[in-house]
């Protein structure tokens, strides 16, 4: 029986070998797991101690917090002052949250041209904050009463004595009951016109709010007929094109009559003399 041949090294070469020192790294992975978990344990101890005595602040600022100065901010000039007057007689007094809610609320009933009111308390510094900003209007309405009132972007209708408008606005009339707000598709309409200034330059727009109709009475005598408010703000841009071809075809003042509109059809016919 033919034994298996094994190669044995000769002992020199077995003690050339170099040997291989291994690291000892337990104790070092150990020592840097305790280092982070006593960091992780001192920074979680600290901001709960930063919650804490803000939240014992807090606590004792909301129970006896009094104003010491009021600030008013986003309104200038009378609105200003007026809003500061009324926060005065809160100076040196506790005030409540309760308190912050109804001076706002009166704010908002008194002053109907103003909007995104707010009444904060700066608990650390004492400091009553007051803002608000005046309503832009895209139109002004005459009310069968003869009274003026008008609409900004977010269609909330609104009276303000003193406007302040920077540029003219659209006059409207409006027949029927006037609500706190009209549709959006108005507001689209008005914004659609002010860019089509050059095409659609209208002399008034007049709204029956009971039929929710739209007309639109134009210098030269012309009307559009916009039927129901819906779509208003493509009927403007068709009604634009319209016009861009009618005066080299058309001497006479004419009518537009949107009612078909939904079925692509819009109905031009002359007026009498």
């Amino acid at each position: 029986m033919r034994k298996n041949d094994y190669y044995r090294p000769p002992a020199s070469s077995l003690g050339k070998k170099k040997r291989v020192v291994r690291r000892k790294t337990g104790s070092s992975f150990f020592f840097k797991f305790i280092l982070l978990f006593f960091f992780l344990g001192l920074l979680s101890g600290g901001v709960w101690a930063v919650v804490k005595v803000y939240g014992l602040v807090t606590s004792a600022q909301l129970s006896e917090w009094h104003v010491k100065t009021v600030a008013v901010s986003g309104v200038m000039g009378n609105f200003n002052k007026e809003l500061s007057a009324l926060a005065q007689p809160y100076k040196g007094k506790p005030f409540s949250v309760q308190d912050a809610v109804a001076l706002r609320e009166k704010i908002v009933k008194k002053y109907p041209m103003l909007k995104d009111v707010s009444v904060k308390r700066s608990l650390l510094s004492g400091k009553l904050n007051v803002s608000a900003k005046h309503r832009k209007p895209v139109a002004k309405f005459v009310l069968p009463d003869k009274s003026v009132k008008y609409i900004d972007p977010d269609s909330t209708v609104y009276a303000d004595p003193n406007p302040n408008l920077l540029e003219s606005v659209p006059s409207v009339e409006l027949e029927g009951t006037v609500p706190e707000k009209l549709g959006a598709e108005f507001v689209d309409l008005v914004e659609s016109t002010l860019k089509l200034r050059r095409e659609l330059d209208f002399a008034f727009l007049r709204m029956n709010l009971t039929e929710n109709t739209v007309k639109m009475y134009m210098p030269q005598g012309g009307v559009i007929d916009f039927g129901k408010a819906v779509n208003l703000k493509k009927k403007a841009a068709r009604a634009a094109q319209i016009i861009a071809l009618s005066p080299e075809k058309y001497a006479r003042p004419y009518t537009l009559n949107f009612e078909f509109f939904e079925y692509g059809k819009v109905f031009l016919t002359q007026n009498a003399n």
